[in-house]
């Protein structure tokens, strides 16, 4: 199984569970559109790790997902019969349990830091998603509080100097902010350009060999976007648009 966001079918309502992860098989369930799925594929692909993915319909769950994430979200991890969720905490476990590169930053100060970094993206989400997802009329006030998250990533890479947010080269920090900033380049790029360090960030970032490995073309994410709007969301739709 190569890394990358695959083309697994999202199982629905009807579907019926999966025989278990053979021995020492990392399983993904994820969806192929979900940022919080792409941080995980992001360090999975870093670390090189081969695994396999269940994709999961998020509006017409299987009953049987409830049993691995109660709360019905992805990404979730399972190996061995053990089960772990969360975006952040299943990436953080793949690179400690995985040889490769390490990821994580090990100065305990500049880990802070960076972990702070990620307490102020959440701004960064909470707007893209009011934005993106949710009605015209809700649009301009999720722009607004995406913006004052993209602002603290300035600030921070302005502060440090450094090309990535975890110095020379991406790290586990870069993988979790990036698949944000991926999405908003692609529905309204004129926020990233009026951020000088985020856009010169943001261009090292599509270079990456990973970030290539992991991306989805801007119609898409534009498609996925406008589908959700409307309640119409095919999550095994293929590209059929040319990148404008």
């Amino acid at each position: 199984m190569v890394t990358g966001l695959g083309e697994a079918k999202h199982l629905a309502k009807d579907s019926e569970l999966p025989d278990p992860p053979k021995q020492d098989v990392l399983r993904v369930y994820g969806m192929k559109f979900s940022p919080f799925t792409h941080r995980l594929k992001l360090v999975l692909a870093a670390k090189g790790v081969e695994h396999e993915t269940v994709n999961i319909n998020l509006v017409s769950k299987p009953s049987w997902y409830l049993s691995k994430n109660h709360r019905g979200e992805v990404p979730v991890i399972e190996i061995n019969g053990n089960i772990i969720r969360d975006s952040i905490v299943t990436s953080q476990y793949v690179d400690d349990a995985y040889t490769g590169d390490k990821l994580t930053t090990t100065d305990p100060m500049k880990k802070a830091k960076e972990s702070v970094l990620l307490l102020d993206n959440e701004k960064t989400i909470r707007g893209f998603i009011e934005a993106a997802y949710h009605t015209p009329d809700k649009q301009a006030r999720g722009l607004m509080i995406m913006k004052e998250g993209l602002e603290k990533i300035d600030d921070f890479l302005k502060s440090t100097g450094s090309y990535f947010i975890c110095g020379d080269k991406p790290g586990l920090t870069d993988y979790m902010i990036w698949p944000h900033l991926e999405r908003i380049r692609a529905l309204w790029p004129i926020c990233i350009t009026q951020f000088l360090f985020v856009e010169a960030y943001s261009r090292r970032m599509l270079r990456d060999s990973v970030v290539k490995q992991c991306q989805l073309p801007n119609s898409m994410h534009r498609k996925f976007a406008a589908d959700c709007r409307k309640k119409k969301v095919n999550y095994d739709m293929v590209e059929e648009i040319e990148e404008s």
